[in-house]
Parts: C-alpha cells; structure tokens; sequence
C-alpha cells in the first residue's frame, strides 16, 4: 500500500478521539481500506472496504481479538462502518469513505482567465509604453509551460511588471537600433556593389 489518508479534524469533536484504541482502529480501517476495486477470495471488494479477520487484525493492531471486536462493534454503532461477516472472515465498508478521502484531484487551472488577468495588468502601463511593445510582453510571458499548467511569468522566482516592462522596453529599443544598423549596413554594402 502506498499513499497517504485524511482525517478531518472533526475527529477531535467526537467519540473515536477519546478512547485510543477505537481511534487505531478507525485509522487502520481508512489505511486498509482499497483504492481502487479488487476481488479478495472471491468477493468483490469496492472502494474503501477490505476483508480482514479478527486474529489477522489483532496480529496488525498488537490488540486482543475480543478487543478488536469490541472496537469494530463500537465504529459500526457510532455510523463509522458497516460490517458484513461471514464464517472466514469480515468485509469491512468504511462509511463515506469515497467523500473524503478520493476527491483530493486537484482543479484544473484555467490558463486563459490567468492570461487575461495578466493583460488587463499589463495594460495599466498603456499610458508609458507602446500597443506593440506591450502586446509582445504579453505573448512572451503568457507562454504556458510544456505541461500548460503554468504561464512562463508564474515560473519566475519574482515578477515585478513595472520593472519587467522597464527591461524590456530597454532591450527593445537596444535590440531595434543593433538591427537598423545590420539593416542600414547590409544595404550600403549591396547598394555599392551594384553601383559597382
């Protein structure tokens, strides 16, 4: 088994808290509880139900049989499980367990209401820098990572927009005259050869 539970902290508020050993058999029934459904002995066991015995269950628990009994009888009592019992063995079902313990996949990020949250910051500065300039900020930091779940500008360890578009608007006007220059150059040099 792999993985990791959750308890609630309500747990504090009631009965199982108080009384140790019923509060380790609660939590050893979230831990055996199955995942995903499987087939044990030939009953089906479905998500957040296992089949154990009592001797199996007290070699796990470090308890008494009787003990284990007594506990499992006090859960199914106080709603916590359900017990269904044949000769061999026990199926235990934890109550609700699919409400709290499965639903932990995390929302997907919608990437555009991000971008245009980013824009409508961005465009606070339309006053100090150009529609082109600013449209060429947003595109280059609203690149979505290779897994789309973060824009380039969240990956950056500090994200300051005023500074950020201060640097840019610098390397631009610096990256706009080095080309002007190879443009203006390259051209002399073709125009004198044909003159040639």
């Amino acid at each position: 088994m792999q993985g990791y539970i959750k308890l609630h902290r309500k747990i504090l508020d009631n009965g199982v808290f108080a009384d140790a050993e019923l509060l380790k058999v609660f939590v050893w029934c979230i831990l055996k509880a199955n995942t995903t459904p499987n087939v044990v002995y030939g009953r089906k066991v479905e998500v957040g139900e296992f089949i154990t015995g009592r001797i199996t269950a007290s070699e796990e628990l470090h308890l008494k049989p009787s003990t284990i009994y007594k506990r499992l009888q006090r859960l199914k009592a106080q709603g916590y499980i359900d017990i269904s019992s044949t000769t061999k063995n026990s199926l235990i079902t934890v109550v609700n367990y699919k409400s709290y313990q499965l639903n932990d996949k995390p929302k997907k990020r919608n990437l555009d209401t991000v971008s245009n949250k980013f824009l409508i910051e961005v465009s606070a500065f339309k006053e100090l820098y150009s529609v082109d300039m600013l449209e060429a900020f947003v595109d280059y930091w609203t690149e979505p990572n290779k897994s789309k779940t973060r824009l380039r500008y969240e990956l950056q360890k500090t994200f300051d927009i005023a500074r950020r578009l201060k640097t840019w608007s610098k390397n631009e006007s610096k990256f706009r005259t080095k080309k002007n220059n190879v443009m203006d150059t390259w051209q002399s040099v073709r125009n004198e050869m044909l003159n040639d």
